[in-house]
């Protein structure tokens, strides 16, 4: 008792200077604000906190605390932003983003980018546009003059609406499709943000890749990104599995393309990943593999979301097999996109949160 004592005096005396300091800190925020507002400068400078976290990161001796360190020094910047602001009477503008699609009746977009507009302080409103496709370049241009900040694009306009950009980042190029638009001076720049989504999932729940055997059940859009995330992170052996192996767009050529009874000849692979929809809610009966198939690896991820255990999911499961559903890939390439619009950091805090959220509304509504 005496030594967990000692422990709380010395976390006591820290915590006065850690005070002592944060005052100091508020003070010199308050003298950047007045220097902004003399200025005319803006208050978020994306390059000057990224430096500041990747500095202060360098002088750890313990490496281990990195990821702590990080979301401890966003949480202190986003802070001295709203001390900034307020200072210099900076008014919340209502922010125009949304989703463009063909249907759109299901999303669950809207409710991921209000809970992070309400849980990050911003002002915005988050719509669906669902539109035919000859209206496509008719909307954009739309967006551009009501000063729209940013659009998420889902099928079947991932591929179509890049003939209207006037850039495309690096990995959406090699994709092939954009799902994130960024309207900046008066350009759109398309993103891939599935591709970050898709690796944040694997990471939170410990799915390899490196080295792995991988299976990709489909070959449309999503299918793309996941191919994609998984060569750039070294897989070892990768299988693209459809049924019609014949009409496997190029992008897809470089991997080895087979049909679904081929796959069954596959033994001992590490990470199987189901990017077609079959098992989507209302059809949930349903499973693109028998579950012999889904024995024979270690892991089994699907990026459906609705409902959250699939059946394809439910074989892993009854066998003590690794099953990880898409929601937080869905959560993750959303907030990646609100990164890319407001050129912020976004805590690994928030991500969890809003997937929380959404994972007991979902999980309500299977149970119904």
């Amino acid at each position: 008792m005496d030594e967990l004592l000692n422990i709380r005096n010395e976390i006591d005396f820290i915590d006065k200077k850690l005070t002592e300091l944060f005052e100091k800190r508020m003070q010199l925020v308050l003298g950047v604000a007045e220097y902004k507002k003399k200025n005319n400068l803006p208050v978020l400078n994306s390059k000057r906190e990224k430096e500041v976290i990747e500095k202060n990161i360098s002088y750890l001796k313990n490496k281990e605390f990195a990821e702590t360190l990080e979301e401890f020094f966003i949480n202190l910047m986003d802070t001295s932003k709203k001390l900034e602001s307020k200072k210099m009477d900076v008014k919340k503008n209502t922010e125009i983003y949304g989703l463009i699609g063909e249907k759109l009746g299901h999303s669950f977009s809207p409710e991921i980018h209000e809970l992070f507009l309400k849980k990050s302080g911003r002002g915005g409103v988050y719509n669906l546009f669902e539109l035919p496709k000859d209206k496509i370049k008719e909307a954009i241009e739309g967006f551009k003059l009501i000063k729209c900040k940013g659009i998420n694009v889902t099928i079947p306009y991932k591929t179509s609406v890049m003939e209207f950009l006037d850039d495309i980042s690096a990995e959406a190029k090699s994709i092939g499709a954009v799902n994130t638009l960024s309207f900046k001076n008066n350009k759109l720049k398309g993103y891939n943000t599935d591709y970050i989504g898709f690796g944040k999932m694997l990471s939170k729940f410990g799915v390899t890749i490196e080295g792995a055997t991988c299976v990709v059940l489909g070959s449309g859009g999503a299918a793309k990104a996941v191919t994609q995330y998984l060569k750039d992170n070294k897989c070892k052996d990768l299988y693209i599995v459809t049924r019609t192996p014949e009409k496997v767009s190029e992008a897809l050529k470089e991997f080895k393309i087979i049909n679904y009874d081929e796959l069954k000849q596959i033994k001992s692979g590490d990470v199987i990943i189901n990017c077609t929809p079959c098992g989507m809610y209302p059809k949930v009966d349903v499973s693109p593999v028998d579950e012999k198939v889904v024995l024979e690896f270690k892991a089994a991820v699907d990026l459906i979301y609705n409902p959250l255990e699939t059946k394809f999911l439910s074989y892993a499961r009854r066998n003590d097999i690794k099953s990880v559903n898409g929601l937080y890939m869905l959560v993750s390439q959303a907030i990646a996109a609100e990164e890319i619009w407001n050129d912020i950091c976004v805590p690994e805090k928030i991500v969890d949160e809003i997937y929380e959220a959404l994972e007991v509304k979902v999980g309500a509504k299977d149970e119904n």
